[in-house]
């Protein structure tokens, strides 16, 4: 860059000094002993989770084996029964898929109410969901919630990879390079460690996040000449996670080292395997308050960065629930049957009885004596009932029941009484769900951070508005402006019922609160809302996708056919949004004057009409005096508008405004 000016008026620049290649400050081997001693201070909850985990995946006869360090199955006895009867993993997805039931939605809200500021924080908007929808980030947020759900706490880790992005050409080298992208990673319990006994881990010094991959991946990865070695500690992490037994997959650690900026060190990322440094490079985040990572619990745990699940607490529930299954399974097996008693001799082949119902035997009269039944022994009432009691509590443990699984519990019929229990379910997981949420504002505000920060190519957004219409936004990592903090919409996170929501608006319809169907699929938050206006109100419809399409600066054909005086309404509706205070001024003016051609067809439909009414002798069918001079008022009206309009067309500043039928606005 220039440093000042010479007499003649020609910049000086300085020579290029030779940058210097970045020094590690520590080495891979101590990389490796900051690992061992971060997932030891966390030992106990990966071993919790790894047990969580299988249970959530129905796989209950498990233990894990301190001696050996992984999970392990609970010794078999073939002659015993062992029931596994399902309610963990069942009611887990149903948790899972309440909070994946709306998609994410994020909002930039300016610091300043200038043009400017508001441009920045739209722009920033459309980048987010343009990187929402390419890099995938609605089954990474499913990913998220299960990892965070069964561990108790879950990550997103925010990088910046140079290798991604688009192709562009150097035209003075003639050479190739990436521009670059934001990477998202969903990071478990076992993924990643932090310095033992830190309480924050978003603002800790350092974290580092540990991968097992096949040795051929990684020597492609870092260029390695020969394949690494397999590390045993990934296939006892891996073990660990997963209990596979007997499956020795070779796998390599790969260690990424964040250390952020502090008073003694200017912060550095490096990437080892084995006993070598394969990458390394300076702090390159343009922030240095936080680690680049965001983390989410279930339930928090003062003074820890870890938190608490509540599978833990169901899996000893669930466990005792398999055995009471288990006994009475076993007792309906082994006793559960009506004896038999055979007198001596009465049968002549007594090993060809079974115990098929209403089987013929054939037996010999031995001093009147007959074969007979004895009734099986009833089981106590205490050992039935124990399972439904162990289902309770696993029910309140999870905060799942009946009307959470679909079903109408024992004398509750009351629509508002099954809401009511549906919330009481909703509650518990509502706090859950707003810290997901707060986790991925959180991620998608260093996904900004960095784009501000590394962007310096023109990328375009393209952002889907309603009625499938694209909006595309050209930006570079300037005009974000600063405009960086996102925050998630507290609706698209707390599980809500939809069945609940479409009776309160029905109620709000019925009272007259709401009169149009479209006030009634936005509130009752109806599927394919758009499909079922335009079967039932068409002119609507049509009149919402002119909106949309003058919202991207095309312009659309105002016809004679039109409900004129209802597309002015859905218009004028749109002119008071937030959005359309975002728009371009042309985009604005080309909604005035395809409102002023609206106005311009109702004045001349009413003139017709008072024109007819004056040769009608049933006058007393049509409009008003005051209506029929109001007409005539609009109709002058009109033609000042029209002439103001071909005025803003001559002067370059408006669209074309033709006078026949078919005028484009």
């Amino acid at each position: 860059m220039d440093t000042m000016y010479a007499g003649d008026g020609v910049s000086e620049y300085p020579e290029p000094q030779p940058s210097m290649p970045f020094q590690a400050t520590i080495g891979a081997g101590k990389v490796r002993e900051m690992w061992d001693k971060g997932i030891k201070s966390t030992r106990v909850e990966r071993e919790q989770a790894a047990v969580n985990a299988q249970f959530i995946r129905n796989r209950h006869w498990v233990y894990f084996n301190r001696s050996s360090g992984r999970l392990e199955e609970v010794p078999r006895d073939a002659g015993r029964v062992r029931a596994t009867v399902a309610r963990i993993g069942p009611d887990s997805r149903r948790i899972i898929a309440k909070l994946m039931r709306r998609p994410l939605v994020f909002q930039i809200r300016p610091d300043a109410p200038d043009d400017v500021t508001m441009r920045a924080s739209k722009i920033g908007q459309a980048a987010l969901d343009q990187t929402h929808d390419k890099q995938r980030w609605q089954a990474k947020r499913l990913d998220h919630a299960n990892s965070t759900w069964g561990d108790g706490v879950g990550a997103l880790c925010v990088e910046w990879d140079p290798a991604a992005g688009r192709s562009v050409t150097d035209p003075e080298t003639g050479q190739q390079f990436k521009t670059g992208d934001v990477r998202v990673t969903v990071v478990s319990l076992h993924e990643m460690a932090f310095e033992p006994g830190v309480r924050e881990g978003e603002s800790a010094r350092w974290w580092i996040h540990g991968v097992a991959l096949p040795p051929s991946e990684v020597q492609d990865m870092f260029g390695l000449e020969r394949e690494p070695q397999a590390d045993a500690r990934a296939v006892d992490m891996v073990h660990r996670l997963h209990g596979e037994h007997g499956q020795h997959t070779p796998l390599t650690m790969v260690y990424t080292y964040f250390e952020r900026p502090s008073n003694d060190s200017e912060g550095q990322v490096l990437k080892v395997v084995g006993d070598q440094i394969v990458e390394q490079s300076e702090w390159y985040f343009p922030f240095d308050d936080k680690l680049n990572i965001a983390l989410a619990v279930v339930e928090p745990i003062h003074g820890r960065w870890y938190g608490h699940t509540p599978v833990t607490d169901a899996v000893q529930v669930q466990a005792l629930y398999n055995a009471s299954w288990s006994s009475i399974i076993e007792h309906m097996k082994l006793a559960g049957n009506a004896r038999l008693w055979v007198p001596t001799g009465s049968v002549e082949d007594i090993e060809e009885l079974s115990d098929t119902p209403g089987e013929a035997v054939e037996y010999n009269v031995i001093n009147g004596a007959r074969p007979g039944y004895e009734s099986p022994p009833s089981m106590p009432d205490w050992w039935i009932r124990q399972p439904a009691m162990l289902e309770r509590a696993m029910d309140d443990i999870l905060s799942i029941h009946d009307v959470s699984r679909g079903e109408a519990p024992t004398g509750v019929e009351s629509g508002v009484a099954l809401g009511i229990l549906s919330e009481n379910d909703d509650t518990p997981v509502g706090a859950f769900a707003q810290q997901l949420g707060d986790c991925w504002a959180r991620a998608a505000t260093m996904v900004l951070e960095l784009y501000e920060f590394f962007v310096q190519d023109s990328r375009e957004a393209s952002v889907q508005l309603g009625a499938n219409i694209p909006e595309v936004i050209s930006w570079t990592g300037g005009d974000l402006r600063g405009q960086t903090t996102v925050t998630v919409s507290a609706d698209s996170v707390v599980p809500r019922s939809r069945a609940a929501v479409q009776a309160w608006a029905m109620n709000m319809y019925d009272r007259g609160f709401i009169t149009t169907p479209q006030q009634f699929a936005k509130l009752a938050d109806l599927p394919d809302a758009d499909d079922m206006l335009a079967g039932i109100d068409p002119d609507t419809a049509r009149a919402q996708r002119e909106n949309f399409h003058l919202a991207v600066g095309t312009a659309r054909i105002v016809d004679d056919t039109d409900d004129h005086q209802n597309h002015i309404m859905v218009h004028r509706d749109f002119m008071r949004s937030e959005r359309f205070e975002y728009l371009d001024d042309e985009i604005q003016q080309m909604f005035g004057l395809h409102m002023q051609a609206h106005e311009m067809f109702a004045a001349q439909q009413m003139a017709a009409q008072i024109e007819a009414a004056t040769a009608n002798p049933a006058a007393a069918m049509l409009p008003s005096t005051a209506t029929q001079v109001m007409a005539v008022d609009n109709m002058e009206q009109a033609a000042m508008m029209q002439q103001m309009g071909e005025a803003a067309v001559a002067d370059g500043t408006g669209a074309p405004f033709p006078d026949d039928p078919n005028m484009e606005a």
